[in-house]
């Protein structure tokens, strides 16, 4: 389990939605497995992210400023940033191109860069193609890793039991009862119990606010000594810059 869950499962998602969502929820997902989605209702598209601190630590970092904006405001500018900062490392030209339209081509970039990684044809195919063969192959390599056999199962149902498998690994590396909850729930439990962590190492007072009260307080006032020390959200040094 080199990996942690939420890595794995934002690599999956970036290729299973639209090229329009797939990007920032790989972004977020990458960083720090907070969970994103976009609702499509005709032409709108509502971003909703579950933490609002852990929005607030990507726009600063992205030297976007925070204050004073509606949390909606701030994730539609991150969701752009985010994809002009792809498409300089990819070395995209992004000048006469609106959003939609560089999003697109960072998307199929990325996909065709990862599909060449693990030995994936990419010629002639579309990038629904080769996203759906990405992702197949990304599951049953991580089933692999996690000893689950793929043999005669469908990829949902294989996908279904990685997810299940590595985050209840995760739990027990919290000492978090996994039974009759569901992922998200057990994701969720796993993100305050590290926020608490965070608290007490950095001498914090926690009586009476809930963990997203205090993640904020992290970020807002503990910034460069949580980053310092690499505990949650600074772990594993996911935001070095």
């Amino acid at each position: 389990m080199r990996k942690s869950l939420f890595v794995f499962m934002a690599a999956v998602l970036m290729l299973s939605l639209s090229p329009q969502a797939s990007l920032v929820s790989a972004y977020f997902h990458d960083s720090q497995g907070w969970n994103s989605e976009e609702v499509h209702n005709g032409d709108v598209q509502e971003r909703r992210f579950e933490s609002d601190a852990l929005l607030k630590l990507h726009a600063m970092e992205l030297g976007i400023e925070t204050e004073g904006k509606e949390m909606d405001s701030l994730a539609s500018e991150v969701h752009e940033e985010v994809i002009k900062q792809a498409a300089i490392k990819l070395g995209i030209a992004s000048e006469g191109k609106d959003l939609q339209e560089l999003e697109k081509e960072v998307h199929h970039a990325k996909i065709v860069h990862k599909a060449e990684e693990l030995g994936i044809e990419t010629e002639g195919k579309e990038d629904k193609t080769i996203a759906k063969e990405l992702r197949e192959t990304m599951i049953k390599q991580k089933a692999e890793d996690l000893g689950i056999p793929i043999e005669g199962k469908d990829i949902k149902d294989l996908k279904k039991e990685v997810m299940e498998t590595h985050i209840k690994s995760k739990a027990e590396e919290w000492d978090i009862s996994t039974e009759g909850k569901n992922p998200r729930d057990i994701m969720k439990e796993i993100r305050e119990m590290k926020v608490m962590k965070s608290a007490e190492q950095l001498g914090m007072e926690t009586n009476n606010k809930d963990s997203e009260e205090i993640l904020d307080e992290i970020i807002t006032n503990h910034y460069e000594e949580a980053k310092e020390q690499k505990i949650y959200p600074f772990e594993d040094g996911m935001h070095e810059q």
